[in-house]
């Protein structure tokens, strides 16, 4: 009785669906009569405008060619979804022949369809198209496909992408992927001629060939665009028809893909279309058809009649306050920014607003030398297995077996590393400790440092607070802050759940940011001060334009909170985090032995920014002991 129900359900939908599009025809090919009468009125006079001598054949033509075009996209869907996938040029994923990202992508595929209990859909990737998006195609569980841009599999992280599968897994447990699926090939026949002459006129050119041109360029970019001026109409009508029958389910969509995922996934994934540059638009002549099956609108943001609201709407509508901290969070960055000084007032009122923990004030200055122990111990890494099993003092094994005893561990390390092996007398710490501390190998302690922040266990908020404020007070006590320890510090705050959730940020925004890491990673290395500036120019000219190296050539001499800055960087795209890793890696360790210190910084930045980190320090290990042999 249920099946029935359902099956009857899906019927009225479609017949509802049949009529809609029926009407949208018959307005269009109304108004394209209408039109061609005008032309034919201002030619004889006693013609009709709405029923003339040419109004038969025209007519007529309009039918059959709607007709063919609609009875054509049935044939041509008659493999579902894998039939649109090839008609947009989409790639097919596997397993076999997979990146990394596309990995990812696969496992998180594999995953949803196992938690909801159907076919995993095949996967599709749109190789040129740079904004991100997806959609969902098919008839059946065995022709359902999931179509991303390339945009979305380059810069979207794990979070992101399972939020931007979890709508469309919605879709297909709704039913909605088939309704749109049945919807594009109703609506065919009014936007055919518009692809017609978007495929004409890319025949007039090359993109990937600059240096030869076509004859016929010109005539065939002249006629494609008379076609698309023609099926424009077509255009107009099947977007009034889609905004005023689907307008209002995105909402909708979002939040039962909100309540299915039983998590803010699919919020993280509209904040990083918000600040992407592409934003979610799919430059291709099919962009049209495929605009209501689409996550978020394939179209220009200055269309009219858009099915889907804003990114903006879609966000504030899910998190009405989310918006606004972006923005103040957006305001507070400038305080960075050399030529927005002027703004510190205005912003320093919001600054507590936002943040679950406050840096200790004031803030200290960039610390231009690293702290290391000997230089012996400092130029060559130790295996990390070999580093986590060393052999420990018996004092530090009991002290690491309480979230006391460990805390005291943390600080006596924190204190070694700022005074190196002195300790202040009213220093409220074991002696025993720091004694214990100073006797092993000085690259082991932070490998305790990791130990010791894993036993913390669960702290009041309050104590939590004090706790990393202590620690902050400690690698500051001089003024100055280096940022293997500003790293350390993270790594508490995200044990002790203090640590802030990145807001997705663009490139433009943060290059103040990226500027002072890089000073702050600059100094952490073993390089005389001359080279420092040579190094530190290299990678500066790979990030900044030329205008904006001029702003950056100085260091700059102001305090710094490399927790903030870090924060910010983690918010970028995943393409542009990892651009800043590479561009790190090739500059500072491409042609020089890494130390520990090194190391651990680096291995703290990838963990940072969202990355995971044993693979990394596995082929930064072997590539140093080719060159230390």
């Amino acid at each position: 009785m249920k099946d029935v129900g359902h099956y009857l359900l899906k019927n009225k939908n479609m017949l509802w669906s049949a009529s809609i599009c029926l009407l949208a025809v018959i307005l269009t090919i109304f108004i394209l009569n209408t039109v061609l009468g005008l032309l034919v009125y201002y030619i004889n006079p006693i013609q009709s405008i709405f029923w003339h001598a040419l109004s038969p054949y025209f007519v007529g033509l309009l039918i059959v060619i709607i007709g063919f075009s609609i009875l054509y996209e049935f044939y041509v869907f008659r493999s579902g979804g894998h039939s649109l996938a090839k008609q947009l040029n989409a790639r097919r994923l596997s397993f076999i022949e997979s990146t990394p990202e596309e990995s990812v992508v696969l496992k998180l595929t594999e995953k949803l369809a196992q938690t909801f209990e159907i076919d995993a859909p095949v996967i599709y990737i749109l190789p040129d198209e740079v904004g991100v998006n997806a959609l969902t195609a098919g008839f059946h569980p065995k022709d359902t496909v999931i179509i991303l841009t390339w945009g979305a599999l380059q810069n979207l992280d794990e979070l992101e992408l399972y939020g931007l599968l979890g709508h469309e897994f919605n879709q297909i447990l709704s039913g909605e992927a088939t309704e749109n699926t049945r919807l594009k090939i109703l609506y065919s026949g009014l936007t055919t001629f518009s692809q017609w002459g978007s495929k004409i006129s890319k025949q007039g050119f090359n993109r990937y060939n600059t240096t030869t041109r076509h004859k016929f360029e010109t005539s065939f970019v002249a006629i494609g665009g008379v076609i698309w001026l023609i099926g424009s109409m077509g255009i107009l009508i099947a977007r009034l028809i889609k905004y005023l029958t689907l307008g209002g389910r995105t909402f909708y969509n979002d939040y039962k893909a909100k309540r299915l995922m039983l998590n803010n996934a699919n919020i993280q994934t509209l904040l990083r279309i918000y600040v992407h540059h592409a934003g979610s638009q799919i430059h291709s002549e099919y962009s049209e058809a495929i605009a209501h099956m689409c996550f978020a609108n394939s179209l220009s943001p200055q269309s009219w009649l858009n099915i889907h609201p804003s990114i903006e709407d879609r966000i504030f509508e899910l998190n009405p306050t989310l918006l606004q901290d972006l923005q103040l969070e957006n305001l507070k960055k400038l305080k960075i920014q050399p030529l927005f000084s002027i703004l510190r007032p205005l912003e320093e009122a919001n600054i507590e607003a936002y943040n679950p923990w406050v840096s200790p004030q004031p803030l200290p200055l960039l610390r231009l030398s690293p702290i290391s122990f000997a230089l012996n111990d400092a130029i060559k890494p130790l295996n990390p297995e070999i580093r986590k099993n060393m052999q420990r003092p018996e004092l530090i094994q009991r002290a690491m077996q309480t979230a006391t005893g460990s805390r005291e561990v943390m600080v006596a390390i924190l204190m070694i590393r700022q005074y190196r092996e002195y300790i202040p007398s009213e220093a409220e710490v074991s002696r025993a400790i720091v004694d214990s501390l100073l006797n092993l190998d000085g690259r082991v302690h932070i490998q305790i440092f990791h130990a010791a922040c894993e036993n913390l266990g669960n702290m009041p908020a309050t104590s939590a607070r004090q706790f990393i404020t202590k620690l902050a007070k400690i690698i500051q006590e001089d003024g100055e802050i280096g940022l293997l320890d500003a790293l350390l510090i993270e790594k508490v705050k995200s044990e002790l759940n203090l640590l802030p959730l990145h807001t997705p940020s663009s490139l433009e925004n943060v290059k103040p940011q990226i500027v002072r890491l890089i000073d702050a990673l600059l100094h952490v290395q073993q390089i005389n001060s001359a080279n420092q500036l040579d190094v530190r120019y290299q990678i500066l000219e790979r990030v900044l334009s030329h205008d904006e190296l001029e702003l950056f050539e100085e260091i700059s001499d102001e305090p710094i909170d490399l927790g903030e800055i870090v924060n910010d960087i983690a918010g970028l795209l995943l393409r542009d985090r990892l651009g800043i890793l590479g561009i790190a890696e090739i500059c500072l360790w491409n042609d020089r032995i890494i130390t520990q210190d090194e190391l651990d910084v680096l291995e703290l930045l990838y963990w940072r920014l969202g990355f995971e980190t044993e693979d990394m320090i596995d082929q930064m290990q072997k590539k140093n002991s080719i060159m230390i042999i």
